[in-house]
């Protein structure tokens, strides 16, 4: 018996309508008269018919994963899909490591330049200290030569006063490369905030799809999905990992993933209704959407600061 004869005897051995069960799943009546039909060719795509087929057969009380086992070879495939899409991200990720290496050069140069103006300043303090010295020593010897009498004064006095401002300009100094020093910390810790950065937008079938890179995550990455309206909704963490995929809606919300050390994940969610999804933090803009169209995002975990190091 084929899948969608399986699906409609067990809707009717519970005496339920296709309009019951779009209530309960909130699938299109005409999805789920094509479904018995297994006319699959007027879904949105083939992530939809398998979604659609798992909602069905869970209302009905069949195992979804069994169904589906038992019957993959009738189903469309949806692997190829993602395929070229993960392809494309591995390349815009290895682009980006290459770009991104140069500038870690140029964060050393402020410290450098501090460093050689400290020396420059030291050598000029040193080398007036030893011309004073020798100035002192010339006119100690003349006085000698022209007085039958020599007062001998305490000479201590003057070194200490020489070193104390020697030392004090020496602290000073000190004091300054390390103020230059905590503001370039505290200026490249204003420059690791997270960032969502799209790479590059497209469409493929019915699904619009967009490529994005999200730098500087942090230590903790989280995914908040909040809605008022009904949606399809699947968050999958690399290639195969599925965190989430059902329905979605205001019931749900606020619905929260934790990513972290996440390298990539992606993002896929129907109808047009507004959806708010934030990334470690920041709002994820979402291109405007009609009819039914799929919006899929791939999003890329870019980290500057381990790069740099």
């Amino acid at each position: 018996m084929a899948i969608g004869e399986r699906l409609k005897e067990a809707r009717e051995a519970k005496n339920l309508s296709l309009e019951e069960i779009q209530q309960m799943t909130k699938i299109q009546t005409r999805y789920l008269q094509a479904i018995e039909k297994e006319n699959f060719s007027v879904m949105p795509g083939n992530f939809y018919v398998r979604a659609f087929i798992k909602e069905y057969a869970a209302a009905v009380d069949l195992d979804p994963d069994v169904l589906m086992e038992e019957h993959k070879n009738e189903l469309p495939s949806a692997s190829d899909e993602s395929a070229v899409q993960y392809t494309r991200v591995q390349r815009s990720r290895k682009e980006n490591t290459a770009s991104s290496k140069s500038p870690a050069v140029f964060s050393f140069l402020p410290t450098v330049i501090v460093a050689i103006l400290v020396i420059g300043i030291l050598f000029t303090v040193w080398y007036l200290y030893q011309q004073s010295q020798e100035g002192d020593s010339g006119q100690t010897n003349q006085q000698t030569e022209d007085q039958d009498e020599v007062y001998v004064g305490d000479p201590s006095s003057s070194d200490t006063e020489e070193d104390g401002d020697s030392n004090n300009e020496a602290a000073d100094d000190e004091q300054s490369e390390e103020e230059d020093q905590q503001n370039a910390t505290d200026e490249e810790e204003e420059q690791a905030e997270p960032e969502l950065n799209v790479v590059d937008q497209g469409t493929q079938g019915n699904d619009q799809v967009t490529n994005i890179e999200l730098v500087n995550p942090g230590e903790e990455l989280v995914v908040e999905v909040s809605s008022e309206s009904d949606h399809w909704l699947e968050i999958t963490e690399g290639e195969d990992n599925e965190l989430y995929s059902g329905m979605f809606g205001a019931s749900n919300s606020p619905l929260e993933e934790d990513l972290s050390g996440a390298d990539q994940f992606m993002i896929r969610f129907g109808n047009p209704d507004p959806i708010e999804i934030t990334i470690a933090g920041v709002p994820l803009e979402i291109p405007e959407m009609s009819g039914n169209t799929v919006q899929r995002v791939f999003i890329e975990v870019v980290d500057e600061t381990e790069q740099q190091e």
